[in-house]
């Protein structure tokens, strides 16, 4: 009995990855959710790659395996602490959008041109005419 050596050991941990990726993206496909399917569909690319690197030993998509994986780790720790409501993320995200969207309406407002208004294209000085008497539009009584 030999010993496994550590690109055998990478690939079979490749191997429980792919698997683990693939059973997940079938629960994420009975979900309404395209984000989670995009995101596992990319792992599973990533995870492959791995593999082909491993056996066919390029050191760049090890690396670039690596790197993903350091991603996917840190999004996926992002997202249980999101759905777990650790640390307020959910009102973090309420907030920038708030400010976001008051933001927008504030340069909407800015850039309207109201109608008649004072402007210098629209200004149009007052017309000199007689004054005129005001009349109720009933008569009391």
């Amino acid at each position: 009995m030999g010993k496994c050596s550590g690109r055998c050991t990478l690939v079979g941990i490749c191997c429980l990855q792919l698997a683990a990726a693939l059973q997940r993206q079938i629960f994420d496909f009975l979900g309404y959710q395209w984000a989670p399917i995009l995101a596992n569909f990319m792992h599973i690319m990533a995870v492959i790659l791995g593999i082909f690197g491993t056996l066919h030993y390029r050191s760049r998509y090890l690396i670039m395996y690596s790197v993903w994986l350091a991603l996917w780790v840190a999004w996926n720790a992002f997202i249980i602490c999101f759905y777990l409501e650790v640390g307020h993320l959910s009102q973090l995200f309420g907030f920038v959008y708030a400010c976001y969207v008051s933001k927008v309406f504030m340069d909407e407002e800015d850039s309207f041109d109201f109608i008649g208004s004072y402007d210098s294209y629209g200004y149009q000085a007052p017309m000199k005419t007689s004054h005129l008497q005001l009349q109720p539009l009933y008569k009391p009584g």
